[in-house]
């Protein structure tokens, strides 16, 4: 099925990389972005070897590697790659990057097919709370054994249980009782294509603001609000046929029959988890920031029409997200205890650190719907 997705607050979706104070210059509140190779070209074609020689050690013993400095020094001229419009009063020396190809930013089909599969697992762990609560009840029990002097490797241990629990919780969502290996995964079946590659016009740069901590962030490369793309979801009839015929359908395996069927659950899925999400969010800013609970409450009502209301790019893992949800509804003093055994001494108090950009607008949101 053909699907539009649109917008609804900056995505920024990372590849990993930085673009360093040697990539960029800014200029009148727009980020001028040149790429490294183009800048080594440049300095081939300086015609004085001896000139030549001192960019290159320039590069090697300047300790402020900035590229505005550079070309001034070296009277070069450069037309960027690309640039992006600054929202928000960038200082920091590093941007973080969106991903692109050699054609352009683009939004990765895992990358949405990782959201959903968070989505329905979320949303599948609401009806049944219990799981979750026992899940933490047994990895705090598990946290008391850990040698306490070695806090270095208490930290790293418990960080291995976190992740062992969360792929124990994935399976009972994505997995029949029967199987574990990842070929049964009911996942399998959703199969979404990467978008075709973006306008750069479509992206700015965001410089966030960390509600909740002390921790600085990086500025980064995302799309704008209000971004209309394309993507394709489509259910693969013979993995779903297979799974079936092997009697290794999970719970939420019927969904995935076909797309219509499919489309339906995932409003569901949306509805029912993104209601309380948004709810705990509007909560949390009605008071810090009274502009950023309204962008929230407008989202709500995207949960009412036909479309998805779906959040994408970074993320907790899907403990943490589900416990806030269930735990601090179902057993608050067990969140605080869980709370106090895995967060970072930055965090002082019990409650989800918020990005938002200079707008006061939440990361991450977009609208699925069908055409």
């Amino acid at each position: 099925m053909k699907v539009r997705v649109k917008t609804l607050s900056p995505i920024h979706i990372g590849n990993g990389e930085r673009i360093s104070s040697l990539e960029f210059l800014v200029d009148g509140g727009r980020l001028k972005v040149f790429r490294f190779d183009r800048i080594l070209s440049a300095i081939e074609r300086i015609p004085n070897p001896q000139l030549r020689t001192n960019a290159y050690l320039w590069f090697k013993n300047q300790g402020d590697l900035r590229l505005s400095t550079f070309l001034k020094n070296f009277n070069l001229n450069l037309e960027p790659d690309y640039e992006l419009e600054i929202n928000g009063n960038l200082i920091s020396s590093q941007v973080e990057e969106f991903i692109k190809t050699l054609e352009g930013p683009y939004v990765p089909g895992s990358e949405l097919k990782g959201s959903i599969r968070h989505l329905i697992a979320c949303a599948w762990f609401m009806e049944k709370p219990y799981v979750v609560i026992n899940k933490v009840k047994k990895l705090l029990n598990a946290r008391q054994v850990i040698n306490q002097e070695k806090l270095s490797k208490a930290k790293k241990e418990l960080e291995r249980m976190i992740n062992k629990a969360e792929k124990e919780l994935e399976r009972m969502v994505f997995y029949s009782q029967e199987r574990k290996d990842a070929q049964f995964d009911i996942m399998k079946a959703l199969f979404i294509p990467d978008s075709q590659p973006l306008p750069y016009e479509y992206l700015r740069v965001e410089v966030p603001t960390l509600l909740g901590s002390n921790k600085p962030l990086y500025p980064c490369e995302a799309i704008k609000e209000n971004v209309e793309l394309e993507v394709e979801i489509k259910i693969n009839k013979n993995a779903y046929e297979g799974l079936k015929r092997v009697e290794s359908l999970p719970e939420v395996g019927r969904y995935f029959s076909d797309e219509d069927t499919f489309w339906n659950f995932l409003r569901e899925c949306s509805q029912k988890f993104y209601s309380k999400l948004l709810d705990e969010e509007i909560k949390f800013f009605k008071n810090r920031r009274p502009d950023t609970a309204k962008h929230l409450e407008s989202l709500k009502g995207y949960l009412n029409g036909n479309g998805v209301l779906l959040r994408i790019g970074k993320h907790e893992g899907i403990l943490s997200t589900t416990l806030l949800l269930i735990l601090k509804e179902k057993d608050n003093r067990l969140f605080d205890w869980f709370f106090r055994e895995t967060q970072h001494t930055s965090r002082q108090e019990t409650n989800k650190t918020r990005r938002i950009n200079q707008r006061g607008l939440t990361f991450g949101w977009l609208l699925l719907e069908r055409f």
